[in-house]
Order: C-alpha cells, then structure tokens, then sequence
C-alpha cells in the first residue's frame, strides 16, 4: 500500500509509479481536481498500453514460462489500477463534498453549508451572490407565508405565529449577515497577504537592483530607484528607514567617485572648466607634472608586459588540457569522467554562447545556446570578410566528450576557410573532413548562411538534414516554411561538388529568418505531448507582429518553450538563432537619396555630407548630432570673441560660466573665462588704488589744516579694516 503521509512530492521529479501516485494525491488534497483528473487518466492509459507491450514483447516457445511471466504483468496491473482506482473514488468523494452545486439546494440549511464551502474555496464573489438569492428567496418565502396564514388563520392566532415567524426570519438574516462579515473579513486579510507579498518581492528586488547599480558605479540611477520607491511607500516606516541608510551610502560612494575623478583628470579641459567656474584652479609645477607622466607611462608598459605573459601562460594551459582531453577519448575505458568534466569545463569557458550582434550591417542578428551541461555540442559562429558575412549552426549526434571536440575541431576549420572559400566550398571541405580525415561515426547537422555585401537582400544557404527554416514575412504578416534537405555531415562522402545545391532566400524590408536546433521541437510536456512545428510557427508569428528587436523575440520564443515543458530543465542543448532584414542597419553610400535629403534639409557642407557616407542611419544621426553640435560650439565662441573685442568682461564672464554649466566645454571658452577673470581682478585692483589714493589726498588736507585729531583717527579706521576701504 502507497502511504497517503508523505512529504510534498516534487511534480518535476517523477521516477516511479509510487511518484505518481503520491503527485495526484498531493492535487487532490490540494484541491486541483482537473490536474488530478488528467494524470490519473493519463497514467491508467500508459499503464494498460505498458502492460500490452510487455505481454507482446515475451517469448511464447515456452509456453509455461510464458503464461508464468504474462500472470506476473497482468497481477502488477490490476495491483495498479486498484492503486488508481482508490485515488479516483477519493477525488469524486473529495469533488462531492467541496463542490458547489446549486440544483442540491432544497432547503435554507444546504445554503448555507454551500455558502460556507464557497468561503473555504475564497470564492469571495460566489458566495455575496448566494447570499443575496437567499434573502430574496426567504423574504419572498416570509411574505407570502404571512398572507396565506392572515386568509386562513383568525387574528389571535395569526399574530401570534406572525411574531414565531418573524423572530424565526430574523435568526435567519443576522446569520447570513455574519457569513458576509465573515467573507468581508476573510477577503481583506486574504488581499492583505497578497499585498504584503507582492511588496516583499518588490522591496527584495529593489534592494538587489540598488546594490547591483552601486556595485557598477551607476550612484545616480540607483539614487533615483530609492526616490520612485519611498514616493510609492511614503507612510511605510521599514522603506523610510531603508531609503535614508542607502541614500547615505550612495551619497558617500559619490563623493569618493567625485574625488578620485578629481585625482585622475587634473588636466582635463572639464575639469579645468569647473574650477574656473568655483575658482578653484591649481597650479602643477612643469617637473611634478614630468614625473606623474613617466611613472604612467612605466606602470602601463609593466601591465603590457604581464598582460603577454598570462596570455602566453593561458595559451599553453589551453594547449595542455586539449591534448589531455585528447587522450581521455583514446584510453576511453580509463576515463575518470569526474577530471574530464572538470577539465572540459574550464577548456570550455572561453566558447561563445550568445551572440547579439547589432552592428552587422543591412541586418539584426541574435543567437543564443542554452547549455544542459558543462560543455557543448551545439554551436554557431559569425565571420566578417570584405566582401561577405559567413554565419553557420551545427549540432553533432552523440554527447559529451567526442562530440564537443568534433564540433570544435569544425569551427576552427570553418575559421580558417570562411573568409577564402564560397559557400559550395565550404560544405564540401567540412563533410569530407569529417568523414576522411577524421573517420568519426559521428555525425553533424547544420545550416550554412551566406550574405553577399552587394546583393544584401539575398541570403544564400546550405543545409545538411538541418530542422526546417521558417520565415516571417513582414509585409503579408505570414509564416513561410523551407526545408532545408541534404544528408547529415559525415554520413558519406560527396566526390562531385556540384552535387552540392546553394539555395537563396530573398527577404525584403523587417522579414525574419527563424533557425534552430532539434531540441526545440521534441521539447515535451509532462503528459508526453510534443512541442512540434506547428506550435513554433503560431508562437513566432504572433510575437513578430509585436516585438521589433531580434533579442525580445527570442525571449518570448524561449519563455514560452519552457512554459510549456513545465518549467523543467532541457535534457539537450537548445539553439535559436534570428536574422532580421533591417534597413535601419543599411550603409548609405554617396549617391543615396536619404543622404542628399538630410543634406539639403539640414544645409550641411560638402565636407560635414562626406562624414556620413558609409554609414548606416543609426550611426548618421549620431554623426549628424556631433555636427550640429560642432556648429553651435562654433556659433558660440564666435558669440565671446566679440564680448572679449568690445570689453564686455562682465558679460562674458557670466557668459563663459553659463556654458560650461550646460557643459559646452572647449578650450577657447575655458581661456576667455581666464582673461574675463584676470580683467576683473584688475579692475578691482585699480578700484581700491583710487579710493586709497583719494582717501590719501583727503587726509593730506586735513593735516595741512592742522586737524590732527581726524588724521589719526582715519589712519586708525584704514588699518583696522586692513587697507580695505
């Protein structure tokens, strides 16, 4: 017998029949009745289809041992579908008695039984709609009981069992009355729980979100999440006294920033600019300034030269662990698999598993492997040469250690070729590599991409037995499929290399190539149902209608996939890769009309309309940024030169700072704030002369008068206020 008290069962974890006995328990003690009623099905149908097949699989020569065996099968399925059976009877009991079933309603007492069963399944607006129906049905029922008894009762008799009744009516309305205080209550503290976890979560991520913005210097963002969240949490005492610990932390981490920027940029004209703003300018000596030169100078080639000795030592490390990975494949009944895995792991670590390459030029490129262990047999890569992009996705049969070599072993030899071979070449080289040179019994399945740098709305092919190409067409909003063909790499060898056929997909404007690894279709779900095709094309068609970025794409790709296996982890490793026709990404050469017409709308010269050919229009409007604002830094020391030619110093000081407040910073601006400075000082200085010479030329009269008294009396006042009249 199964035991019904166990620990909660692990629905991720199912290894044996009593696992699965033990999981629909869990639901039906839990209350998940359709659940249960799915796997218990489910697990009924596998047990009879098992117990076939085993009966069919058995060796009938000998006819006693066989109808021995075949009782033995038989006698373990009826012992499991008595199991099951069990289980069943108890859910329709448990269903029965938790379930809300209106048509069993006959009387007040069945009411409020379901109200209250209701209640216990936090059916909160199930249970005020039975309450109101049942104050209608009993007033309904009062009142015309009243009636009847006034017509057939005389009136002593009738006000007496009108006053029964009424209490009676009265008993009946304070108890539904307390049932809704009671949902009321119920229904706040249970939103309250909810609340309060949803604002643990909340403050867990903004305190991990703060941390990781302060770890990575970024004190202003992380400053500015503390400010939204204390205005969301004004009245809550645990954020206030949050928000005021990490605000001081922040602001310390800002002031040590603050400081070593100060240290670190001495000579640089933003600087100079803010401390001719707060007048705070220091003056470095020639010699100091030497030295703090040459001792940079001798720190930074000490890092270059330890910098190639680890890359040398790393080199030779890596050399080291391939050539004993190299002999753990050959003494393969040696094999520690522990070491192996270890060494595997750290070879491993330097390999690519995501590529988001944004500025491929005509398209956006994402690619990404999930791995299912510590080394990978699927894998993917991207080269640039001057004439074309070469990108490929294989995955090799087999796991573990021969298999991740093998695909090493490939890309290194697609490396060394991708740039001087076409795509015909390509596939010819590595399928007889792999079958000659390296006589494996492994085998590979891949696809081959080509995009040629003068023909950008064409992507050439090869495919070798690969999963099925689907293509969203922007401009039809439809799902195109092609299958790519051919014979897996390595299962023979290919003589003619005509044999080999190049395919071309021609895409237009926002059109997304879709490719993968097998994992993604035979992905399957706890009842053994199979992610398939179809499901992959429904899910990438609505999430291209939607999403414009290659990478949110194959987050929505991805999130549902594992929605649908349950959340569990891949047994194998799981490749998407998504290339999208983006003219944003197009370079625009001379003769392009976007070109000429941002030339003309924004009356650029011949040499600023020469810094945007060959670039694409990302890039151009970030180059057309620089040139405005090349133009306004122009237009505004132009602006201070005539300020500084006409002696408006006051005006230019206040001009000068203005501008290196709204960080327009140059040299130019830096100096004529100087002279401004310099003129004030000046001018301040031959200020206090005059009013001392005229104090003096006073006080020279007084004393020709013989007014004594006065004299001394001004000479006191001018030194006590230090020569400062």
């Amino acid at each position: 017998m199964f035991n019904f008290f166990r620990k909660k069962p692990d629905p991720n974890n199912i290894k044996n029949f009593q696992d699965i006995i033990n999981l629909i328990d869990f639901y039906i003690d839990e209350k998940k009745w359709e659940k249960a009623h799915l796997i218990l099905d489910e697990t009924i149908k596998i047990e009879k289809s098992n117990a076939e097949n085993k009966i069919q699989n058995l060796d009938s020569s000998n006819k006693k041992e066989y109808n021995k065996n075949k009782d033995n099968i038989n006698n373990i399925l009826v012992k499991n579908l008595s199991y099951l059976n069990k289980l069943n009877k108890k859910l329709e009991k448990n269903e029965e008695k938790y379930r809300f079933i209106p048509e069993r309603i006959k009387k007040y007492e069945d009411a409020v039984k379901s109200i209250k069963t209701l209640i216990l399944l936090k059916e909160w607006k199930e249970a005020r709609k039975a309450i109101s129906e049942i104050r209608e049905i009993e007033k309904e029922g009062f009142d015309s009981l009243l009636t009847r008894l006034e017509k057939e009762w005389d009136t002593i008799e009738f006000e007496s069992e009108k006053r029964k009744q009424f209490k009676i009516y009265n008993q009946k309305n304070n108890k539904l009355e307390k049932l809704l205080q009671k949902i009321n209550k119920l229904e706040k503290k249970y939103n309250d729980q909810i609340e309060n976890e949803k604002f643990k979560i909340r403050f867990k991520r903004i305190k991990s979100e703060v941390e990781i913005l302060t770890k990575t210097g970024k004190n202003p963002e992380a400053l500015n999440i503390l400010k939204h969240f204390l205005e969301e949490n004004k009245h809550n005492t645990s954020v206030i006294k949050f928000y005021n610990k990490e605000k001081e932390k922040i602001l310390k981490r800002i002031e040590k920033t603050k400081e070593i920027e100060e240290k670190k940029l001495q000579q640089n004209i933003k600087l100079e600019a803010s401390k001719l703003i707060w007048k705070t300018v220091k003056i470095w000596k020639d010699d100091n300034e030497n030295k703090i030169k040459n001792k940079e100078s001798f720190i930074k080639k000490l890092k270059n030269k330890i910098n190639i000795y680890h890359k040398l030592k790393e080199r030779i490390r890596r050399k080291q662990l391939i050539d004993e990975v190299t002999l753990l494949i050959e003494e393969n009944k040696n094999l520690n698999a522990e070491i192996a895995s270890k060494k595997l792991e750290n070879i491993h670590k330097w390999l690519t598993k995501e590529i988001e390459h944004k500025n491929i030029n005509w398209y956006d490129l994402y690619w990404k492997i999930l791995w299912t262990d510590k080394i990978s047999w699927d894998t993917f890569w991207l080269i640039e040469s001057t004439k074309k992009y070469n990108l490929f996705l294989w995955d090799a049969t087999g796991h573990w250690i021969k298999a991740w070599l093998i695909v090493t072993l490939l890309t290194r030899l697609f490396n060394n070729n991708a740039k001087k071979k076409n795509l015909k070449e390509l596939a010819f080289i590595i399928n007889n590599w792999l079958k000659q040179d390296l006589e494996s019994r492994n085998f590979i399945t891949w696809i081959l991409f080509e995009i040629d740098k003068d023909k950008t709305n064409i992507v050439k092919y090869v495919g070798m037995w690969h999963e099925p190409i689907l293509i969203y067409r922007a401009w039809t909003k439809t799902i195109e499929k092609l299958i790519p063909w051919g014979l897996a790499a390595g299962i023979r060898m290919i003589k003619d290399i005509n044999n080999i056929k190049v395919k071309e997909i021609f895409l237009k404007e926002w059109d997304i190539i879709l490719t993968y690894s097998d994992w993604v279709l035979e992905s399957k779900w706890i009842n053994w149902e199979y992610y398939w095709l179809n499901r992959l094309k429904e899910t990438f068609l609505k999430v291209s209608q939607i999403e414009n970025q290659t990478n949110n794409i194959y987050k929505h790709l991805i999130d549902n996939l594992i929605a649908f296996r349950g959340w569990t982890s891949f047994e194998d490793d799981t490749t998407i890769m998504l290339l999208k026709r983006d003219e944003n990404s197009d370079i625009q050469k001379k003769d392009s009309k976007f070109i000429k017409t941002l030339s003309e709308k924004e009356n650029l010269k011949a040499k600023e309309t020469k810094k945007l050919i060959w670039k694409n229009k990302k890039e151009i409007f970030e180059e057309l940024k620089k040139i405005k604002k090349d133009k306004q830094l122009k237009s505004i020391i132009a602006n201070l030169k005539k300020l500084y030619h006409v002696w408006e110093f006051l005006k230019l000081k206040q001009e000068c700072i203005r501008y290196i407040k709204e960080w327009w910073v140059h040299k130019d601006i830096n100096n004529y704030l100087k002279k401004a400075m310099n003129n004030e000082a000046k001018y301040k200085i031959n200020l206090k002369n005059k009013k001392i010479e005229n104090r003096y030329n006073v006080i020279e009269q007084l004393y020709k008068k013989w007014d004594y008294d006065t004299v001394i009396r001004e000479i006191e006042n001018i030194i006590s206020k230090d020569w400062d009249i």
